[in-house]
């Protein structure tokens, strides 16, 4: 059904540009830019985990979609923002922006920049992703209705570490999402799902800290607590960020 209301869209706001582009130009001009206002305000709000106004701009039935088929919703992205804390080093900016607006629906579309610096060697790390982006107009303001990620993958390469290191890995991670196990075979470090059906991968490491699987858009950091466990590991799964606790 989603799919389906974007392709309309995307059409109907196409033939708007093509038949009244010069006729419409300045509303036009004036609406595009209340969407692009109300992407800024959500996106600061993502950035100070600003609970409140995130419930203003995001829609009750929003839905967020990923490559490789994840779903999330607003429900989960309130309970991230109230659990994980802000990072200070988390910047997010856009460009190739394009909007096209239909009346009370707007189709926003652009590349999506990620930098962070890392935990364990404070060095910056970049992370590119197109988006799309729908919203709606309802009382007078805009929300963010629903948005898909589609990660532009980076190239990557392992580094030698000591496999004893991965002692410390090893264990059971739980997530709102999925659980998974960690777990050694010789000098191999190996993600394990709980779920039936789903594959192992063999992570392979940036650092004694960071790892990656190949070919595919997902990082896995493993966080030490203040005694120097490993506490949880933050996955970076097609550029959506997924804390889970290690439970054992």
């Amino acid at each position: 059904m989603m799919k389906s209301i974007l392709i309309v869209a995307l059409i109907v706001a196409a033939q708007l540009v093509v038949f009244g582009q010069e006729k419409d130009a300045s509303v036009k001009g004036t609406v595009e830019q209340e969407v692009l206002n109300t992407e800024r305000e959500q996106r600061d709000a993502y950035l100070r985990r600003d609970v409140a106004a995130t419930n203003r701009l995001v829609a009750d039935e929003f839905v967020l979609t990923i490559q490789g088929g994840e779903i999330g919703d607003k429900a989960t992205l309130i309970t991230f923002l109230k659990e994980e804390p802000a990072d200070p080093t988390l910047t997010l900016n856009t460009e190739d922006t394009q909007v096209r607006v239909n009346g009370d629906t707007a189709i926003v579309t652009g590349r999506r920049i990620e930098r962070r610096k890392r935990p364990d060697n404070n060095q910056e790390g970049i992370a590119y992703a197109r988006y799309t982006r729908t919203y709606v107009k309802r009382q007078g303001r805009w929300q963010l209705l629903a948005e898909h990620l589609q990660a532009i993958p980076g190239e990557r390469s392992a580094v030698k570490v000591d496999a004893q290191v991965y002692d410390d890995y090893v264990g059971r991670y739980s997530s709102e999402i999925f659980g998974f196990s960690v777990i050694k075979e010789g000098d191999k470090l190996m993600v394990v799902p709980d779920e039936k059906g789903r594959p192992r991968a063999e992570v392979f490491p940036e650092s004694e800290s960071e790892f990656f699987v190949k070919g595919r858009n997902f990082r896995i950091l493993f966080m030490r607590g203040r005694k120097g466990q490993v506490a949880y590991a933050l996955l970076q799964i097609n550029g959506v960020d997924i804390r889970a606790k290690r439970i054992g």
